[in-house]
């Protein structure tokens, strides 16, 4: 009877490691999908933001802060035949404020057939009431400086500021009636912000003219 009674207290252990091990395997295939589950929930969400990212990339790329703030003008010559200057007024358009650095900002400016790569200049202090002369007097031949009235000091274009786009040209290369003027400010990372206009076929002498 004794060996009966032993045999049978074998057979109840061997359930009861078989049992065991049943719950450790459950027990690892729940830390394994517990794991797995994780990963899949944190790539989801890595994903997610760099889709994010993406998306504001593109948008920015896509539009410019900058915006023409009213009428542009041109500054004929003494005798009235060509234009010797470009005035176009800027402001920001939907950000607090534009970074206008010379290192990284571009302004190309196409006159006909010429062409030139980046005359920017840029900024400098405008005073309140300052005239389109003065601006254009302080401004190097061939090149273009981001005015700035209302100025705090720094090298951007803020939302309470007023922006004066100012290109001075020499006399060899002034812009000829019906000339087609195209004048293009790109900054980083954004869509670059174009003005295209025709230099008029009538213009008074040594005068601003708006076109």
């Amino acid at each position: 009877m004794n060996w009966k009674k032993n045999i049978c207290n074998f057979a109840k252990q061997k359930r009861a490691i078989v049992g065991l091990e049943a719950a450790i395997i459950l027990i690892a295939f729940v830390i394994i999908a517990a794991v797995f589950s994780f990963m899949v929930v944190n790539q989801g969400l890595f994903a997610t933001e760099q889709g994010k990212t993406v998306i504001q990339q593109g948008i920015q790329q896509a539009s410019t802060p900058l915006s023409v703030d009213g009428t542009s003008f041109v500054k004929t010559s003494e005798d009235g035949k060509n234009v010797i200057g470009f005035l176009v007024p800027l402001k920001t358009f939907g950000s607090k404020y534009v970074s206008m650095i010379n290192e990284t900002t571009v302004v190309t400016l196409k006159i006909g057939s010429n062409a030139w790569s980046n005359i920017y200049n840029g900024t400098q202090n405008a005073t309140l009431g300052e005239t389109f002369d003065n601006m254009l007097g302080n401004v190097t031949a061939n090149q273009g400086s981001l005015f700035i009235q209302n100025s705090n000091g720094d090298q951007a274009l803020d939302s309470s500021e007023k922006g004066y786009l100012v290109i001075s040209l020499s006399p060899e290369n002034a812009a000829l009636v019906r000339a087609q003027v195209t004048i293009e400010v790109r900054l980083e990372k954004t869509a670059p912000l174009s003005l295209v206009f025709t230099v008029p076929e009538s213009m008074p002498r040594d005068a601003w003219v708006n076109v």
